[in-house]
């Protein structure tokens, strides 16, 4: 290895570990604040580490768990999440194989019909479709993994239909 390679190598660990640092110092500060009282946060010294005045070690930890409904928001996150996941997987597997191995217009149209899904984002549509699950009173844990489904199947059934075109018959 010549010098100026080596030094090149030196300069650019030297440049990476300082973002590296600068990309960790406010998960750090957060992580650091958590265990501070409110009000060593809410003061000028929010940037110091925690003293034995300002430390109120687990108790945020434990307030955050009984007065604001952590567990049970953690409970619906992964009955939405699994549900969600296992609707897409199951409607959008059959429905690619439909579309990869029964040939004509209607599959065809199909297919278009998902991929062009994909070109309208998520965000343009997320406050009329808030808006309207609320009207509806689809808003409920059990209705919001239709409407992911809803939201999920134009790249599932894209992504699917590769994989099922490269499956032999």
């Amino acid at each position: 290895m010549t010098k100026r390679r080596k030094a090149g190598n030196i300069a650019l660990t030297a440049v990476l570990s300082i973002l590296s640092l600068v990309w960790i110092y406010p998960i750090f500060m957060i992580l650091m604040n958590s265990f501070k009282s409110e009000r060593a946060i809410t003061t000028s010294g929010a940037f110091q580490l925690p003293t034995a005045a300002t430390f109120a070690g687990l108790e945020n930890y434990v307030s955050a768990i009984v007065s604001q409904g952590f567990l049970k928001s953690l409970g619906y996150s992964l009955f939405i999440t699994v549900s969600s996941v296992a609707l897409i997987l199951v409607c959008c597997s059959m429905c690619a194989w439909y579309i990869t191995r029964v040939k004509g217009r209607v599959s065809r149209g199909l297919y278009f019909l998902f991929v062009l899904s994909m070109v309208v984002p998520f965000q343009m549509v997320m406050f009329t479709l808030s808006q309207t699950a609320d009207v509806l009173k689809l808003n409920t844990p059990w209705n919001i993994c239709i409407i992911y489904l809803g939201f999920g199947a134009g790249l599932a059934v894209f992504m699917f239909c590769g994989f099922v075109r490269s499956v032999p018959r």
